[in-house]
């Protein structure tokens, strides 16, 4: 939220005014980079560990081979040292292949640049403590396998993932199993700018409706933001006993449904954009009243600020148990986006390779002076024509790299978004301002 006035202005190519920090916006229309640090569960303190870290501080592996990838895993059993592996390229098997890592902690599993590959190699994280996975494509592992298996994981952050198999002619809800699974009394979980798209299956939480497991599936918590959900057909989640936050995903071509609550479990759902979702939220989808297990029992969907488009189905919503959430059951603090903004923000960050300033030409200019003033702390947000020169100005990227003034403003071709402080002289530009 903005807490002071920001100016967005617009100005001919004269003088800009002295004294200020300006961002530039070349071409068509874009913001600064959203905020990516860790945010939800994964970075509340809880079982002695403070904060999900991962192998933070601990040595690095380079693996670039399926053998590799094996060994290493065979090594982390029962090992509590902190490492970090960094998937180099692409790691594929003739046939479907799962990577167990059990009984261990502090882990990070992260995809080098956008070359981090995983085909027909599925990862499955068990008994496990303070586990990081970014940056990583993961794709087509074949049934009775997942993409990506969380159980037992204690402090968990899936970030910038991409995660997909296919759909299709000749493809059953047989043929892959899931994309995202979290199961197994997995909590301090966050789920954050992945692409979960081209499946049946696609995330499921909890994995029995067996009373047996709910006190164990009951200690479930997971945060989801900013993660697109795209042609896939139901599981976006399905959620059993535990209790789940969702905020600013972008729902898109969901042939079944978002989100399914049930055998009690407890869900918040804040800010979300659902397009052409067959049934976006439901409490009482797998509901058997007649049944002698928790499946008996409707779930709980307090839901708010969502918006629902091109043909979206309606809800079915029997209780929504917004009581439940509480600074105890939600003990972190997150700034909502803009509903309107989600889907171009999502699209655009996302997946791998997207942690770096993008060009969003649908988001409004006020919604820009919001992101500027929120992840940059910069008061005055200016855009300029392309190809202006300011002489003697300090130009840096948006993750503060310092830029050469004189290249970037000798062509009108540049396109992107930097940071300008302007030593120059001053003129009164025109200007429109919100509050």
């Amino acid at each position: 939220m903005i807490k002071e006035r920001v100016w967005l202005m617009r100005l001919k190519p004269k003088i800009i005014k002295t004294g200020f920090i300006y961002l530039w916006l070349a071409g068509a229309t874009a913001f600064a980079s959203p905020d990516f640090s860790m945010i939800g569960y994964a970075a509340v303190s809880g079982d002695s560990v403070t904060k999900t870290t991962g192998g933070a501080g601990g040595d690095t592996v380079k693996i670039s081979t399926l053998s590799a990838l094996q060994s290493w895993a065979d090594s982390r059993e029962k090992n509590t040292t902190p490492e970090v592996v960094l998937i180099q390229g692409k790691i594929s098997s003739d046939t479907t292949v799962t990577i167990t890592i059990k009984n261990g902690a502090n882990i990070s599993i992260v995809g080098q640049g956008t070359t981090g590959e995983l085909e027909h190699v599925g990862l499955n994280i068990r008994d496990y403590s303070n586990v990081i996975v970014r940056y990583l494509t993961i794709h087509e592992v074949l049934y009775p396998d997942d993409a990506l298996t969380l159980d037992d994981v204690r402090h968990g952050w899936v970030d910038h993932c991409e995660l997909y198999s296919k759909i299709g002619v000749g493809i059953t809800m047989d043929t892959y199993d899931g994309l995202l699974d979290i199961k197994k009394g997995s909590c301090y979980i966050t789920i954050s700018w992945c692409h979960l798209h081209d499946h049946m299956k696609c995330s499921l939480i909890g994995h029995t409706d067996n009373a047996n497991q709910r006190e164990e599936d009951g200690q479930i918590t997971v945060t989801y933001h900013h993660n697109w959900f795209n042609r896939t057909s139901g599981r976006n989640p399905s959620l059993r006993f535990g209790a789940v936050h969702m905020f600013n995903n972008y729902y898109d071509s969901i042939f079944d449904y978002g989100l399914a609550a049930r055998d009690s479990a407890h869900a918040k759902v804040e800010n979300c954009h659902y397009n052409r979702v067959r049934l976006p939220m439901a409490t009482n989808k797998f509901q058997d009243t007649s049944s002698s297990n928790y499946d008996k029992y409707p779930g709980f969907i307090c839901e708010s600020g969502n918006i629902f488009t091109d043909s979206c189905g309606a809800d079915s919503i029997l209780q929504s148990g917004c009581d439940y959430w509480t600074s105890q059951t939600l003990p972190y603090s997150y700034d909502l986006d803009e509903v309107s903004t989600v889907e171009a923000t999502v699209k655009a960050y996302t997946g791998t390779g997207k942690t770096t300033t993008g060009t969003i030409s649908q988001v409004s200019q006020q919604t820009a002076a919001t992101h500027v003033n929120k992840q940059l702390s910069i008061k005055t947000a200016v855009q300029l024509s392309s190809g202006r020169n300011i002489d003697g100005a300090e130009v840096y990227s948006v993750n503060g790299s310092r830029l050469n003034a004189a290249g970037i403003f000798q062509t009108n071709r540049i396109q992107g978004v930097f940071i300008v402080k302007s030593p120059v002289k001053t003129v009164k530009p025109k200007f429109r301002s919100w509050k």
